[in-house]
């Protein structure tokens, strides 16, 4: 086992962006009882969708299975400590492994657009763009009221990286829309994050910018 996710009890991999774009992967270490770890998982909430309806699944070291795999769709993630504290997380959906290992359940989250810590700096790039893509498809939910589940069916036909790619699309389409005489500080702080997240993914996927938005994706059959 991984020496610093033992000491530690959950543990942020980091994506291949520069600057830092969320995470590429959140493992977490599920113990019965209070541990000398630095943050003692005891329960894990996790979105997830299996065709037809979403699910608050919760997670947690008791009827252990030897491994279960969970589709997890875009929504936040909570890691519960023993000591009553918590962290959230949030991304756009992936695969997550719940294996048993040394009588403990070791919790694997991987996906293929950005994990976002949402404890962390609410003013990096990586706070700023998820902030805004979480209401983003908070907003977009709403507006889907054809049934309960409409919003995550439509989804779950869709990669996390390309829903990630049309999210970026909606934001910039959305703050180029607003008016110059009207556009504020949270303008500004948005189009200055935005364009160094572009960039970087660029950069680094080599993207030519060309994508649906989120709300294109969403009524594509």
């Amino acid at each position: 086992m991984d020496a610093k996710l033992s000491s530690f009890g959950y543990l942020f991999d980091p994506s291949r962006y520069s600057p830092k774009l969320g995470y590429s992967r959140l493992r977490a270490l599920i113990s019965a009882k209070p541990t000398q770890r630095f943050f003692d998982v005891k329960k894990l909430h996790v979105p997830t969708f299996d065709g037809r309806a979403l699910h608050k699944t919760v997670i947690d070291r008791y009827e252990l299975e030897p491994t279960e795999i969970f589709q997890v769709c875009a929504g936040e993630l909570i890691l519960d400590s023993h000591q009553g504290e918590r962290l959230h997380a949030f991304s756009l959906g992936g695969t997550l492994t719940a294996s048993v290992v040394m009588g403990e359940r070791l919790c694997d989250f991987v996906s293929d657009a950005p994990i976002f810590h949402m404890d962390e700096d609410p003013e990096s790039v990586s706070g700023v763009i998820a902030d805004e893509i979480e209401d983003l498809i908070a907003q977009c939910e709403v507006n889907l009221t054809d049934h309960e589940n409409e919003f995550y069916l439509r989804l779950s036909k869709y990669e996390p990286y390309k829903i990630f790619l049309a999210c970026l699309v909606s934001l910039k389409k959305r703050g180029e829309s607003i008016p110059r005489e009207v556009r504020r500080e949270r303008f500004q702080k948005l189009s200055a994050n935005m364009s160094r997240a572009i960039k970087s993914i660029q950069d680094t996927d080599h993207w030519d910018g060309i994508s649906p938005s989120l709300e294109e994706l969403l009524i594509q059959d």
